[in-house]
């Protein structure tokens, strides 16, 4: 049973998350530090919100999850209420639950992918033109590229408040 594949995908998928990326923080780390209070905030009128920003991770992670699964029938229209979803943090506790939503995406992609093999990564999306390997290297990609954004509206935010 050959898992060199997949658990070199988890460690990439679990540094990026809350390990120690090559690329400085990890996005469990700036988000431990973002406060509650400015999670709403959007710099300019077409500018996510971290709030919504966190929110379309999850939705994303929660695509790869299904697809993992073979739900075949799953997935998210772009632009769509699914893709971004409409949310307002009101208190820490709204914060946090958010937060623990997208911990246990995390662990639900690891459990997953922990009990597959190697060949299981060839495994074609279906409707879409990859593997679930490329969809699992998306989705560090997709994590890092919106930590990112999350970084400069936390940034404006903390300039505005």
């Amino acid at each position: 049973m050959n898992k060199e594949a997949i658990n070199k995908l988890l460690s990439t998928l679990e540094d990026s998350f809350q390990g120690l990326p090559w690329f400085g923080e990890s996005l469990m780390d700036k988000l431990s530090r973002i406060d509650y209070r400015i999670v709403n905030i959007a710099h300019i009128p077409t500018t996510n919100s971290i709030a919504r920003l966190v929110h379309h991770i999850i939705n994303w992670r929660i695509f790869v999850i299904e697809k993992i699964k073979g739900n075949d029938a799953f997935d998210i229209e772009m632009n769509s209420q699914n893709d971004w979803t409409d949310l307002h943090i009101s208190t820490e506790k709204d914060w946090a639950d958010l937060i623990q939503k997208l911990v246990n995406t995390q662990k639900e992609i690891f459990d997953l992918l922990n009990a597959k093999t190697d060949e299981f990564l060839q495994t074609p999306v279906y409707g879409r033109e990859y593997t679930i390997q490329r969809l699992i290297e998306g989705i560090v990609q997709h994590d890092i590229y919106h930590q990112g954004q999350i970084a400069v509206v936390a940034k404006q935010a903390a300039l505005k408040g």
